[in-house]
C-alpha cells in the first residue's frame, strides 16, 4: 500500500511539472505577441521618442532587427509549446537537452529555469559520466576515433572541394555592402560532420578555410584574429552536428523535425557569435570612432552579421540540412552500429 501511495503521489507531481510546463510557455508566447504588436503599430517617430534616438535610416534598421529577433523567439516558442504538448513526461526527461536548448533559442528564460531543475532531480550523475563502456563508444565513434580507411580520406577530399566550390560560388551571388550574404559552403560542412564525424567536419572545415585564403579573395580581414573569427573559426563549428544527432533518423516524429531545428539554429547561432566578434574587431580598426555615428561597434556587429546568418544563411540551410540528412540517416546508422558492434 505504501508503495502504491508513493507512486500515485510522484505520478501527480510529473502531471504538475508538466501542466506548469505546458502553461507558462504561453505566458513567453504573450510576451513576444506583445512586442511584435506594439513594434509594428507604433510609428517610428514615436518609438524613437520613446527610446531616445534619432528617427533615422539606421534606427529603422534596428526596428527590423528587433521585430525580426521576436519574430524567431515567437516561431521557436511555438515550436517547443507544440513539442511540450506532444510528449508524455517519460520522452520531456528523454528529450531534455532538445528542451533545454529550445529554451534558450527561445529566451524562454522561466521554462529554462523549471526545467534544469526537473532535470537536475530526474538524472542521474552517472548519466552524465563515461562510466558505461557504450557510451565512451559511442563518444569516440561521435568525434571519430577509430581506424579510418582510404574511403574516409576521400570523402573528405570531396567534401572539402564541394566546400571551395560553394565559397566560390558566393563570390557571384550578391552581398552586403561589407561583405556577408548567403552562405553555402556551411552545408557539406555539416553533413559530413553528421554522415561521417566531428573530426571529419574539422579536417574539412580547417583544409577548406586555408584553401579558400589562398584561391577565393576575402577582403576585410585586419589581423590574424579578424581571420579566425570571421572565417577560419566559423568554418570548423558545423562540426558540432557530429555531436548533436540525439535520435535524428527517417521516421516522421515531431521530435525528429525538431532536432533538424536544433542542429541547424545551433550552427548558424555559434557562427554568427563568431563573426560577430571577429566583427568587432574590424569595425573598431577600420572605424575607431562608429562605423554607424550615435550606435556602438557592437550594435553594429550583431545586427548586421545576425541579417546575413539568420535572415539570408539560416532558411537555405533549414531546408536543405533536413533533406540531406534524412537521406543520409540509414547509412549512418548502418556505419554506427558496424563500429558500435
Amino acid at each position: 500500500m505504501a508503495t502504491t501511495a508513493i507512486f500515485k503521489f510522484k505520478l501527480n507531481q510529473q502531471k504538475i511539472i508538466l501542466w506548469y510546463n505546458k502553461v507558462t510557455i504561453f505566458i513567453i508566447i504573450s510576451l513576444y505577441l506583445g512586442i511584435i504588436i506594439t513594434l509594428s503599430i507604433l510609428p517610428l517617430s514615436t518609438l524613437s521618442k520613446l527610446f531616445h534616438l534619432n528617427n533615422d535610416q539606421n534606427f529603422k534598421i534596428i526596428w527590423f532587427f528587433c521585430l525580426a529577433v521576436c519574430g524567431f523567439g515567437l516561431i521557436f516558442s511555438i515550436i517547443s509549446a507544440i513539442s511540450v504538448w506532444l510528449t508524455n513526461y517519460e520522452e520531456y526527461i528523454n528529450y531534455k537537452f532538445q528542451f533545454i536548448i529550445l529554451n534558450i533559442i527561445s529566451l524562454n528564460f522561466l521554462n529554462l529555469i523549471s526545467n534544469l531543475i526537473i532535470y537536475s532531480y530526474e538524472t542521474k550523475v552517472s548519466d552524465l559520466l563515461f562510466t558505461n563502456v557504450i557510451k565512451r563508444k559511442r563518444f569516440l565513434i561521435n568525434l571519430g576515433i577509430w581506424k579510418w580507411k582510404t574511403f574516409d580520406i576521400v570523402i573528405i577530399g570531396m567534401f572539402a572541394a564541394v566546400t571551395l566550390a560553394l565559397a566560390y560560388l558566393e563570390t557571384l551571388l550578391p552581398i552586403l555592402p561589407h561583405g556577408g550574404g548567403i552562405a553555402l559552403k556551411y552545408i557539406p560542412l555539416t553533413i559530413i560532420a553528421f554522415f561521417h564525424s566531428a573530426l571529419a567536419g574539422f579536417f574539412v572545415g580547417s583544409i577548406s578555410a586555408l584553401m579558400s585564403l589562398l584561391f577565393i579573395p576575402s577582403g576585410f580581414i585586419v589581423s590574424p584574429w579578424s581571420y579566425l573569427l570571421d572565417y577560419f573559426i566559423p568554418m570548423i563549428i558545423p562540426m558540432i552536428a557530429g555531436f548533436m544527432r540525439f535520435k535524428v533518423n527517417n521516421d516522421k516524429k515531431n521530435i525528429t523535425y525538431v532536432n533538424y531545428i536544433i542542429i541547424c539554429f545551433s550552427i548558424i547561432g555559434l557562427i554568427a557569435l563568431s563573426q560577430i566578434l571577429g566583427g568587432v574587431i574590424i569595425w573598431t580598426t577600420l572605424f575607431p570612432a562608429s562605423v554607424w555615428p550615435g550606435y556602438s561597434n557592437w550594435l553594429y556587429a550583431i545586427v548586421y552579421n545576425f541579417i546575413h546568418s539568420f535572415l539570408f544563411t539560416y532558411p537555405i540551410m533549414q531546408i536543405v540540412i533536413p533533406l540531406a540528412l534524412r537521406g543520409l540517416a540509414p547509412v549512418f546508422w548502418q556505419r554506427y552500429l558496424k563500429y558500435d558492434n
